[in-house]
């Protein structure tokens, strides 16, 4: 950890964050399919799946054909929608770092460097409650495949913590997806750094209700100095 630095974007990471979001995000293509795969409705999809052709024409070939294709559009349903998340950063916010996260009040955007590596990143921009409540919101938080396990997550939102506090926030708050009620390691992060959970919403269109794929989304208070 003490050769760690945590500092704000400058246009030299430019690549590298992109890189590291655009294979973070192509990591949950497979974690998405491989929880698809533990849902007991798709289960019995495949199942279905099997035995149709089993009692209708006596081909096992193509019961498991059917379970095959059954599993390609799962595969496929998790890549579009991993598609969309890269397509809406890399066009969107992580197009021009500065101009959407670093020339606007409120926002930040740093990266975590290891050896002169960058090899972790996490953004904040301000939100506000219906009721003018001040909150901040966690993003783009992701850390290199080679680097996990070493407690840089932490780290990150530690930082975006310490940002919204000294920008008098009431919380920070962030959202992220899972797969119905099956836990990820950033949902456990998240708790175990103090967030909860305040509602979930399932996501509408039909590849993710195919998912069961849902929006968790969590809060942070910060604690008011006494």
């Amino acid at each position: 950890m003490s050769s760690l630095i945590i500092r704000q974007y400058k246009d030299s990471d430019f690549a590298a964050v992109r890189k590291i979001y655009f294979e973070g995000c192509q990591e949950h293509k497979y974690g998405t399919f491989r929880r698809s795969l533990r849902l007991p409705r798709n289960w019995l999809l495949m199942l279905l799946g099997f035995l149709l052709p089993l009692a209708t024409i006596g081909s096992i070939f193509v019961a498991i054909l059917d379970v095959v294709v059954v599993m390609v559009v799962f595969w496929l349903c998790g890549g579009k929608l991993v598609y969309g998340f890269v397509t809406e950063g890399l066009d969107g916010d992580l197009k021009d770092i500065p101009k959407y996260y670093l020339q606007r009040e409120g926002s930040n955007f740093w990266v975590l460097e290891s050896e002169g590596e960058v090899v972790g990143m996490v953004a904040a921009v301000p939100s506000y409650e219906p009721g003018g409540e001040k909150n901040t919101e966690l993003k783009r938080m992701f850390v290199a495949s080679s680097h996990r396990g070493k407690g840089l997550a932490k780290v990150l939102c530690r930082t975006v913590i310490e940002f919204a506090r000294k920008n008098r926030s009431k919380a920070v708050i962030l959202s992220t997806v899972t797969v119905q009620t099956i836990p990820t390691s950033a949902t456990y992060l998240y708790k175990s750094m103090g967030f909860r959970c305040t509602h979930t919403s399932y996501m509408t269109n039909f590849t993710e209700r195919l998912l069961k794929l849902q929006w968790l989304y969590f809060r942070y208070d910060i604690p008011t100095k006494q």
